[in-house]
């Protein structure tokens, strides 16, 4: 009741100023609690067709479940998270965006013409192999289209069936796994060969397909063989000089150029006729060896018929002989990834050899030591040496390498930090904006303010022991009445003192 008439003498300004803040501090106190009761949020689904995603929302409002979108993931409380997940499962939620073999279930047989059926059956097969390969890790998106061809009825011929893939990755794929897509395609498709299957990374470009050398690039060849290689001579090294105690260097060039190379050769010795042709040519001529005078200028002269006859014959043989020798025809193909050189740098802990260095000939031990070593690498590495490998084996001390202490497990103290530092300083903020206003603001409305004086300051009666004080009101029974009630303690004392003095009175009389 005294409440009440204390707000009921207050003025209405500072009535309206009191209800907001104590509207304020109900307000601060609402986020307060609920900041600390709220249970957090766990990841539903992340990463789903946004249509399928809106099924997924809806099927939670009608449940009245709170949920939180954040991007491409949806999130509900922890504690609701395992129950909803098994009840939009009995519901088929999320449904696939990649439609497979359900697309089949649907079919009317009597409202489809077999063309229509038949590019059903190739989109649910072609949903089906999509699935399976986003299924393999680091596939983010793919897509799978098969050329099935069209066969007529009179044809006897069928044509060759292909198909592509196209893909994309978190990290760029191996020669060895788009051939495993390749195949994968190819024995799902009755009759495709896997040659004829493209996969294609939009980024990387053709991985694989018709007219795609299936060689390895020669830069994969050599990390192959070079990892190979040093965990060949480790495990040599191992057995020697125990764990730890030896390091590799393997460097393999290899040939990356491609070289075709024709030869032909004829062997003289295995000579033999093929064909001999003999030709033989004879020539007569006949002439008069009359000697030249003026009778035989003469016309229809005497001499003119004169002279000796004369015949002249000429005889040609020729003979055309060819030979069949041996032809040999040789043609090379040398392919990228040979290998050209092999360089190997081994590095021993000459401490875990047990030589004395101090000792007298432990120069000549240790180059014993390394001559062992270099014979057994270079024979267990098959190195060959006109070919141009080169083998370094050095004894240096290793540096002893910082023990790496354990990462100890967080405790509990840790534990509740780390789940409960951001809550806890919300509500330690929270709870001082609330003392602040309930002291700083509500407190001060709820005090009286003291009237204004009136008169001469000399004439207004001052209580013992409030001189220097603030000028009290014109009416001293208010005054007291006011002062007592809000210095109760104070007023207390005060008539205690009082008495007390009377009493000392009454005594000493």
């Amino acid at each position: 009741m005294k409440f009440i008439e204390t707000l009921r003498a207050l003025p209405v300004s500072r009535q309206i100023m009191l209800a907001g803040a104590v509207f304020g501090v109900v307000f601060a106190m609402y986020f307060l609690v609920r900041g600390t009761m709220q249970e957090p949020m766990a990841l539903l689904y992340s990463g789903i067709d946004p249509v399928h995603a809106g099924e997924i929302i809806d099927e939670l409002e009608q449940g009245g479940i709170r949920y939180e979108i954040k991007g491409e993931s949806i999130f509900i409380p922890q504690s609701k998270r395992d129950s909803v997940r098994f009840s939009l499962a009995t519901q088929g939620l999320p449904r696939q965006s990649v439609q497979g073999y359900e697309l089949l279930e649907d079919i009317n047989g009597f409202q489809i013409t077999s063309e229509m059926y038949n590019a059903t059956y190739w989109r649910a097969k072609e949903g089906e192999l999509t699935r399976t390969i986003l299924g393999i890790p680091g596939i983010t998106s793919a897509r799978v289209h098969i050329g099935a061809p069209l066969r007529s009825g009179f044809s006897r011929s069928q044509p060759a069936q292909t198909a592509s893939v196209t893909l994309t990755s978190a990290s760029p794929l191996t020669a060895g796994q788009a051939e495993a897509v390749q195949f994968l395609v190819a024995l799902a498709v009755s009759g495709l060969d896997p040659e004829e299957v493209a996969v294609i990374d939009p980024v990387a470009g053709i991985l694989a397909g018709p007219g795609i050398d299936k060689v390895e690039q020669p830069g994969v060849v050599a990390e192959s063989q070079a990892s190979m290689l040093e965990q060949k001579i480790m495990n040599l090294l191992d057995a020697r000089m125990g764990p730890g105690n030896a390091r590799v260097s393997v460097s393999i060039d290899v040939n990356r150029d491609r070289q075709r190379t024709s030869a032909v050769t004829f062997d003289p010795s295995s000579r033999v006729i093929r064909n001999r042709t003999v030709s033989d040519n004879s020539e007569t001529s006949r002439g008069s060896t009359a000697g030249l005078t003026v009778a035989s200028n003469l016309p229809q002269g005497e001499g003119a018929n004169g002279g000796t006859p004369s015949q002249n014959e000429t005889s040609n043989s020729t003979e055309t002989v060819t030979y069949e020798m041996n032809e040999t025809r040789t043609e090379i193909e040398t392919m990228p990834g040979q290998i050209q050189r092999i360089s190997i740098a081994v590095l021993l802990n000459e401490q875990a050899l047990g030589i004395d260095l101090q000792a007298d000939g432990a120069a000549t031990q240790i180059q014993r030591v390394i001559q062992d070593f270099e014979q057994l690498i270079t024979s267990g590495a098959g190195l060959d040496t006109e070919r141009g490998d080169t083998l370094t084996v050095e004894l240096m001390p290793f540096q002893a390498l910082p023990a790496q202490d354990l990462i100890a497990a967080p405790g509990m103290f840790e534990q509740l930090m780390e789940r409960y530092f951001w809550s806890g300083l919300q509500v330690l903020l929270l709870g001082l904006v609330v003392i602040v206003l309930g002291l700083g603001v509500v407190r001060p409305l709820l005090s009286p303010k003291p009237r204004a004086v009136e008169g001469d300051a000399g004439d207004t009666p001052m209580l013992p022991g409030t001189e220097g004080a603030a000028e009290a009101p014109a009416d001293p029974f208010a005054y007291l009445r006011d002062y007592a009630s809000e210095r109760q303690d104070e007023t207390a004392a005060l008539l205690q003192d009082w008495l007390n003095e009377d009493r000392n009175v009454a005594v000493n009389e």
